[in-house]
């Protein structure tokens, strides 16, 4: 057995058996939150002064895109349909650690040029999956649900109310929250310039657009 590991070990048994307390967050934003914190006299929720976000670990973010589009987390994504994409081929990537590969035991202090590119890969794999399925029994549809396509395969009605649920729908999962008008428009209008590059199934692939951006953004990615 490594002597580190080793180490880590009887720390970590000795700590489990004294109920050491977890540490304190360190930095600018630690501490006792100031006294105005919280509701303004406005009624308005003030901004926190404790910003502190963090980017989801790979078990994170396959948690929350299979909560968020109601899929199996061996369901989010899988190189080759064999390989998880985020324990398995991008794990270092998207801030996982790699002992027995290549020797990694910690995460990188700082993500690398293809996390950007891990993450829309994850999000891509698990959009097209949803649209699929959704697609496929639009009886069972969880997401996408009563959106119509015409002759040529577009939204029938993307002003209707089946394309404004599906919009609200993705923002109420993937960021509990409501979109405000101006997202919704944009995906809205978003149709129409997929329409306009020539796409043979402009409205499935409207869905999984709307999905990935939505799913890609960084309020969905980090915490």
């Amino acid at each position: 057995m490594r002597p580190d590991f080793l180490r880590v070990l009887l720390l970590s048994s000795a700590c489990v058996l004294s109920a050491c307390p977890a540490p304190a967050p360190s930095g600018p934003d630690a501490g006792t939150p100031p006294a105005d914190a919280g509701t303004g006299s406005s009624g308005e929720v003030a901004p926190s002064s404790r910003n502190n976000l963090r980017f989801k670990n790979p078990e994170q973010l396959t948690a929350h895109f299979a909560s968020a589009l109601s899929l199996p987390p061996e369901q989010v994504c899988n190189e080759l349909g064999l390989y998880p994409c985020t324990t398995y081929v991008h794990t270092v990537a998207l801030g996982g650690v790699e002992p027995y590969g290549v020797g990694l035991y910690e995460p990188l202090t700082s993500s690398g040029v293809t996390t950007p590119i891990a993450i829309d890969r994850v999000a891509l794999a698990a959009c097209i999956q949803r649209v699929s399925l959704d697609a496929a029994t639009p009886g069972e549809a969880s997401v996408f649900k009563g959106i119509e396509l015409d002759a040529q395969g577009r939204l029938a009605n993307r002003e209707g109310a089946p394309v404004r649920d599906a919009i609200t729908a993705l923002y109420q999962r993937a960021l509990v929250r409501n979109p405000t008008e101006h997202e919704v428009g944009t995906l809205s209008q978003l149709a129409t310039e997929i329409e306009s590059k020539g796409s043979q199934t402009p409205g499935r692939d409207w869905m999984i657009a709307s999905c990935f951006a939505v799913l890609s953004s960084a309020e969905s990615v980090f915490f």
